[in-house]
Parts: structure tokens; C-alpha cells; sequence
């Protein structure tokens, strides 16, 4: 009886069609959560292993170079230089060594950034004051204390 109406298949299609639709419109912020959060466990973890390069490069020349080509490691970005500036540029993460200790992670689009002290072998996650997306990352990324030394 429900098919032999008129127009009850289409209504039928367009509840399901609105029923998915406000399934995605309501799962697609928290994917995109999701992604970001891995995207920038991602990058504290390449910033972990060039900080332990880092610190292998000091042992053998007596300083850290903000040059990564010149670490014994395989970068998965290119390193851009530009002026005084010398970057490994990601898709959506900056790496530079900074006041010569200093490995800064910064997010392209986002004001939050890592940033791992090489000497204390710490970690800090940092963001502008009133940045949700900044405090969200922060607060959920494991910074797991210490860097490897």
C-alpha cells in the first residue's frame, strides 16, 4: 500500500536524501577535527626527529645548522631559502630553527605553532590568545614531554 501511492517513492528518497545530508553536515566538522589533529601529530613528530638530527649534527660539528639538507635524514618537504630565512616548507606546516635552539613548527593557515627546545630536549605548544582552533590542537595533540635526545 505504502508504494501504490502516488509520489510516496519520492518521498521516501527525499527523507533518506535529507537524513544523509544532515548526517554529513553534522560528521564533517568532526572529520575535519579529526584530519587536522593528525596532520599536526604528524608534525611534531617530524619535528621530534629533526630535533634528534639536530642533535646528532651539534655532537659531530659543534653546532646546530638551520640548513635540514645538511641533516643525515630524509626530508619529506623541501628546504626553501630565501634571504636570511632557511625553511623546510610542508603542505601545511613550517619548520625553521630558530635563536639557534629553537625548532618552531609553525601551521601555514593557523596561529598555532610547536616549538622544541633542543638543549632541554622540551616541547611547547603555542597559539594566539583567543584561538580556538589553537587552543583545540593544543590541548588534544600528544606532546609526550620530552624530545628524544
Amino acid at each position: 500500500m505504502l508504494f501504490g501511492q502516488r509520489g510516496s517513492i519520492h518521498t521516501i528518497v527525499l527523507v533518506l536524501v535529507v537524513i544523509v545530508g544532515f548526517g554529513i553536515a553534522l560528521g564533517w566538522p568532526q572529520y575535519k577535527k579529526y584530519q587536522t589533529l593528525q596532520t599536526a601529530q604528524q608534525a611534531l613528530e617530524l619535528g621530534k626527529a629533526l630535533a634528534f638530527a639536530e642533535s646528532s649534527y651539534k655532537m659531530r660539528y659543534g653546532k646546530y645548522t638551520p640548513d635540514f639538507a645538511k641533516l643525515d635524514m630524509q626530508l619529506p618537504c623541501p628546504v626553501e631559502r630565501g634571504g636570511d630565512k632557511i625553511e623546510m616548507v610542508c603542505q601545511q606546516y613550517v619548520y625553521r630553527l630558530e635563536e639557534g635552539k629553537i625548532l618552531r613548527v609553525a601551521h601555514k593557515g593557523l596561529p598555532k605553532w610547536f616549538d622544541l627546545n633542543i638543549e632541554e630536549g622540551s616541547v611547547d605548544c603555542s597559539h594566539e590568545d583567543g584561538s580556538i582552533a589553537g587552543s583545540h590542537i593544543c590541548s588534544r595533540v600528544d606532546l609526550a614531554d620530552k624530545v628524544e635526545k
